[in-house]
């Protein structure tokens, strides 16, 4: 069924937060999605925010206006450091000299290609001063991975640091088309380039404005990797400024004295609509990092004295177990916002431990709808702690059945849904597939297995889509087997997440091997290396006889998550097999836990090699319940 097909009024049983506080229920109104803008469920009645600016230039205007000798932004490790003032200039000259000297205008794309960095956020605001759009584009993405996005938008320009340009596009220019004009980060331009410092010389002519309201676009996400079609959803402005907005909410206020350590890379949603923007909205200073690392975090938060973040749940966990987090002081960190699924009562008993923060909130959403759409209150962090929380007040929540019903009794599992402030426009130039995701009555699908509890709170339980998240990124498990079918002596492939307590999920390949050929996991892996993203290659391969099918023909997948080859039952066979499917490293990382307590694989195999007391209770647990039962962290969807 395409998501275009509604079958009648569709109301949303999952309770809001305007549910439980009469103060945001005042804050927020219903408004008409316009028509004739390229917005897929136009006509539709959504919940906004009643106080909120037109678009992302007016918040930065009234940052410099009001606090122009503020801090605004700091850069890790370069150690730049900018006032609204700097900010406001700098905009202005670059917003100019695009419009001027290389003709950009309303709804021209930028793809932005470097870490965080000043030209990174100069980029993004200038072009959207344009009525342009902004387009962050993957870093850990192979060349074609790239081209393939820069070449999706049509984007006329690129902003490049020196390394990806050297590394990746230089190569491949002459394919990227549309591309009128390249900007290089840094001191020198490499050849072909452009050096960004140009766009920063004073003198130019202010910019021709060109009106851009609320539900102009600003930005295209991605919401694949390595295909050659990957699917952009289109942000416009009040999506983007609705979730933020949703964060500052989270985060019980935000303002001008407020700093945010802004840790995901800024290519990555959650850094752009729940750290950037937020801070941008709310005044603060925004700390940004050009590559995350948990010691580095660690100091930032002490020498910035940072009083929030929104992060993945791995940055923190890295963070809170680094053996010299207790040699710093990061009690200003006081409201943390993480998540995108079901978060273990051990992490956030950790979290609640360890920062005493005023706001602790599990949040997300799907690309499709910007980055958060539910929210579990602070209030419900041990009460429901599982629990993915409730609607945003700008947000309603459904759950459908296969046939586009929706499903209103309590704890009956569907595909969940989100309608709101947030919900893109659609994929851009991609009306077909729109119409299997964003629904006329302005719900778009997420593929994600759900329920809403007898309490109207969301649990999100499995995922539709053949997708892992593997530390916060999102991997599509067919463009890794396209890959692995690549190599001369595979013959099948499967791709699977195996449960993890560090990653949330590893990626685990089972191959099958063409009749007479031969090869070793690390041929595997080097192959994967030359096609792959770093985060999207299995670490845990797996060879097999055949893989399981259905009556058609279409792999069973459940069956491989816990599959370490063809060894029979034996306890320390299969232990061994699951030791060797793994690179040397991984061996000595305490990834697995034995009644709550780390340990390493190295470790579980040399007890079961000497019969030790522990072994025991190894074996056990393996029979029992599976290897996976020492891998999974404490979370509902990996609950049997």
């Amino acid at each position: 069924m395409g998501a275009w097909e509604v079958k009648g009024p569709t109301t949303g049983t999952c309770k809001s937060w305007r549910d439980i506080d009469p103060d945001l229920a005042e804050s927020v109104t219903k408004i008409k999605a316009p028509a004739g803008r390229g917005i897929a469920w136009e006509g539709a009645d959504i919940w906004v925010y009643r106080d909120r600016p037109r678009n992302i230039s007016e918040c930065l205007a009234a940052n410099v206006a009001r606090w122009p000798d503020h801090e605004a932004y700091v850069f890790y490790p370069a150690g730049q450091r900018m006032t609204w003032r700097d900010v406001g200039e700098q905009v202005d000259r670059a917003a100019a000299r695009l419009q001027r000297h290389f003709g950009f205008k309303k709804r021209d794309r930028l793809c932005l290609l470097t870490a965080g960095c000043p030209e990174y956020v100069i980029s993004y605001l200038a072009v959207i001063q344009l009525g342009g759009i902004a387009v962050p584009v993957n870093l850990g993405l192979t060349a074609d991975g790239l081209a393939a996005q820069i070449n999706k938008v049509g984007a006329k320009g690129l902003v490049v640091s020196p390394d990806v340009w050297n590394g990746k596009l230089e190569s491949i220019r002459t394919s990227l088309e549309s591309v009128e004009v390249v900007f290089s980060t840094g001191e020198d331009a490499p050849s072909g380039t452009l050096a960004f410092s140009r766009l920063m010389t004073p003198g130019a002519e202010p910019i021709r404005p060109e009106a851009v309201d609320e539900w102009d676009l600003c930005a295209i996400s991605f919401t694949s990797g390595t295909t050659g079609a990957p699917k952009g959803t289109m942000a416009m402005h009040i999506n983007a400024l609705g979730c933020a907005q949703n964060v500052v909410m989270a985060a019980k206020g935000l303002g001008p004295d407020d700093v945010n350590l802004c840790m995901p890379p800024l290519y990555h949603n959650t850094a752009v609509y729940a750290d950037f923007l937020p801070a941008l909205l709310s005044g603060g200073k925004c700390v940004v990092m050009a590559a995350f690392a948990p010691l580095d975090a660690i100091k930032l938060i002490e020498a910035e004295r940072a009083t929030w973040a929104v992060a993945a749940p791995i940055m923190l966990w890295m963070m809170m177990n680094h053996p010299e987090f207790c040699n710093h002081d990061c009690s200003s960190l006081k409201k943390i916002i993480f998540g995108g699924h079901a978060a273990s009562e051990t992490f956030i008993n950790q979290l609640n431990d360890q920062f005493s923060p005023v706001a602790i909130v599990n949040a997300g959403s799907v690309s499709e709808s910007t980055a958060v759409g539910f929210a579990l209150p602070t209030e419900d962090a041990l009460r429901k702690i599982t629990s993915c929380g409730l609607a945003t007040p700008n947000t309603d929540i459904a759950i459908f059945d296969d046939d586009g019903n929706e499903v209103t009794e309590p704890n009956v599992i569907g595909e969940v849904a989100y309608r709101g402030q947030q919900t893109n426009a659609g994929y851009w130039d991609e009306p077909a597939r729109t119409a299997e995701v964003f629904r006329r009555d302005g719900f778009v699908l997420s593929g994600d297995w759900a329920k809403i509890d007898q309490d109207g709170y969301l649990w999100l339980l499995d995922r539709k889509k053949d997708m892992v998240v593997r530390g916060g990124q999102n991997v599509y498990c067919i463009e890794v087997e396209n890959k692995l079918y690549l190599h001369p002596s595979v013959l099948r492939a499967a791709v699977v997440g195996v449960p993890d307590h560090v990653f949330s999920e590893r990626l685990k390949a089972v191959v099958v091997l063409k009749p007479g050929q031969s090869a070793r996991a690390e041929d595997i892996r080097e192959h994967c290396g030359r096609h792959l993203a770093k985060y999207e290659m299995p670490e845990y391969i797996v060879f097999s006889n055949a893989l399981p099918t259905n009556p058609a023909g279409k792999t069973v997948k459940p069956p491989l998550i816990d599959f370490w080859g063809d060894v029979g039952e034996d306890v320390k066979a299969r232990f061994d097999a699951f030791c060797a499917s793994m690179p040397p490293a991984l061996l000595d990382m305490p990834h697995m836990k034995l009644d709550g307590t780390p340990v390493t694989p190295r470790e579980a195999l040399s007890d079961l090699e000497q019969g030790t007391e522990r072994a025991q209770r190894i074996m056990d647990v393996i029979v029992a319940q599976g290897i996976i039962a020492l891998t999974a962290p404490n979370e509902a969807r990996f609950r049997k």
